[in-house]
């Protein structure tokens, strides 16, 4: 440095102005200029080393900072989230992790045990519970539509597998919260195991009535048999008991057997698992029900059979229908005959 820089350094620092040094190469590739201020700087809050680039060609790129409404956005989605998963737990049973493992196993020995159930069972069950079981993937778009426009009036839009989370996981309280959660179940289960997996395991812990659970037991209690006996009338008329086991029981009303029969046979036709003449056929046969025992657990009479003569042995009890009974069946049958001519009719 010369004799005149170092004059004008030692005046500068006389005056308390910082010197600054720049150190300029005319051979720079990058064309930039470097410059170095002094460390009592105040622009620079009093750094150490200060160095600034100017490029020629290009410009530093902008910060990007978030914008409000984002951040809104964010924490409002964070909180209803939150309060989403504080409602959905509400509904949930205690300890789900450790029923959900119980279900997994008992749906295994459920699909094993239901192997040799006859098809029409299965198809019973299929047409007047979830007519598009085996179409959906847990949620029937279709029946929530129908449920929704009709006010429930025509069922409440609940599939197979709804209805199996339901009496499995979920509390009893008829809530939105528990209406959601038994969606979002479903659409895992259906994803968890086949769709066979879950019909067994459906048929084998829904309620049947007279404190009743599962299709084995129903079927021993009815009719005196293995569920793998039985007969396509008998399949019906279970299948009929499920909405409201209590109330359309036979051991209460002998006549609401064959009246909910009758309707399953009819949903069968309309799916296509059956045709007219054997629901017909079939609605004309006599049911015989079977109590091994003189009483119920309710209370009910010993009166519980449908047949042509009265019988009384070692294992149970059956009764014929009286005159009254055989009038009101007969007119299931000539109401059936009836609905089979208009079906007829509007396929010609």
């Amino acid at each position: 440095m010369g004799l005149a820089a170092a004059a004008t350094t030692h005046k500068l620092m006389i005056l308390g102005k910082p010197p600054k040094f720049s150190i300029k190469n005319p051979h720079n590739l990058f064309g930039k200029t470097l410059v170095f201020c002094s460390p009592n700087s105040p622009t620079h809050f009093n750094s150490l080393l200060c160095l600034r680039v100017n490029s020629v060609h290009s410009k530093s790129p902008s910060i990007r900072t978030h914008h409000p409404i984002q951040e809104l956005l964010l924490l409002l989605v964070f909180s209803l989230t939150l309060l989403c998963f504080r409602l959905l737990s509400n509904a949930l049973l205690p300890d789900f992790p450790l029923h959900w493992q119980r279900f997994i196993a008992f749906s295994r020995k459920a699909e094993a045990q239901t192997k040799s159930y006859p098809k029409h069972l299965w198809q019973a069950i299929v047409a007047y519970e979830d007519r598009r079981f085996f179409r959906h993937f847990g949620i029937d778009p279709v029946g929530i539509g129908r449920a929704v426009l009709s006010f429930s009036a025509r069922g409440g839009g609940s599939t197979i597998t709804q209805q199996l989370v339901k009496n499995t996981f979920l509390k009893n309280e008829r809530t939105f919260s528990r209406k959601i959660l038994e969606m979002v179940l479903a659409l895992v289960l259906e994803r968890t195991m086949s769709k066979q997996r879950i019909l067994s395991s459906y048929v084998c812990k829904i309620y049947w009535g007279h404190g009743i659970n599962g299709i084995e037991s129903a079927s021993k209690f009815y009719f005196g048999k293995h569920p793998s006996l039985l007969s396509l009338a008998e399949s019906a008329m279970l299948t009929g008991l499920i909405p409201a086991p209590e109330l359309r029981s036979p051991f209460r009303d002998h006549t609401s057997g064959k009246t909910f029969q009758a309707r399953v046979l009819k949903r069968m036709v309309q799916v296509g698992f059956l045709d007219i003449e054997m629901a017909l056929l079939t609605v004309r046969q006599p049911l015989h029900l079977h109590l091994s025992r003189e009483e119920h657990a309710d209370g009910l009479s010993v009166e519980l059979g449908v047949g042509e003569k009265n019988k009384q042995n070692e294992e149970g009890t059956e009764s014929t229908w009286d005159s009254e009974r055989e009038s009101k069946i007969r007119e299931v049958c000539e109401e059936m005959e009836r609905w089979a001519l208009k079906v007829r009719l509007r396929s010609t």
